[in-house]
């Protein structure tokens, strides 16, 4: 056990060795930290002055070592976008984080597992069946586009007009399912 254990460890700081490489490789690729802290009106000389002070002329083995160093003890820099200590900006919107994390987890458990028993229990039952063509869908729509169809749907809104409007029970199904109902009241207490 203790040898899974530290066999576990190993790999995952391997891992986590790895992604800050190729994070750290790729950054310089991703542009300019120094044009997006000073924008264009400082001059040449000054950027390389500015570029000296933060080890930007570095080598890039040297920086990551830099990097590395810090992170080790806790230190990750100033966030080049916020201006602050990364550590700082991370804590700052960890609640979020949570808040997400936990939500999601709750889905999970008490719709997710309870559906994925009684698919297992009963695999030929059409309700069974129905089940795992959603799941299919579902794991086959990249992320991002299930993302902008569900901020499209709960805060911006959809409004469905399928029925008539001026008898009651058409309003009553026209507002139960369109969102922008709900969205409304919602954007006016965030704001």
């Amino acid at each position: 056990m203790l040898a899974f254990l530290v066999q576990r460890i190993s790999q995952a700081i391997l891992v986590m060795f790895v992604i800050s490489v190729i994070a750290f490789a790729i950054q310089d690729g991703l542009g300019d930290p120094l044009q997006q802290m000073v924008g264009m009106s400082v001059s040449e000389e000054e950027r390389e002055a500015i570029r000296d002070e933060m080890g930007l002329n570095d080598p890039l083995v040297v920086q990551y070592l830099r990097f590395a160093g810090n992170a080790v003890q806790g230190d990750l820099g100033i966030s080049y976008f916020y201006g602050k200590p990364t550590l700082d900006v991370i804590l700052e919107h960890l609640p979020a984080t949570l808040e997400l994390a936990i939500g999601a987890s709750l889905i999970i458990l008490f719709f997710s597992v309870p559906i994925g028993v009684y698919a297992a229990i009963r695999p030929q039952a059409l309700l069974s069946k129905f089940f795992m063509g959603v799941s299919t869908v579902g794991i086959s729509i990249p992320v991002f586009l299930t993302a902008i169809v569900l901020i499209q749907l709960f805060s911006i809104g959809v409004t469905v007009d399928l029925f008539p409007a001026d008898t009651g029970w058409g309003q009553s199904l026209n507002s139960a399912l369109s969102t922008e109902a709900v969205c409304r009241p919602m954007a006016e207490v965030t704001s």
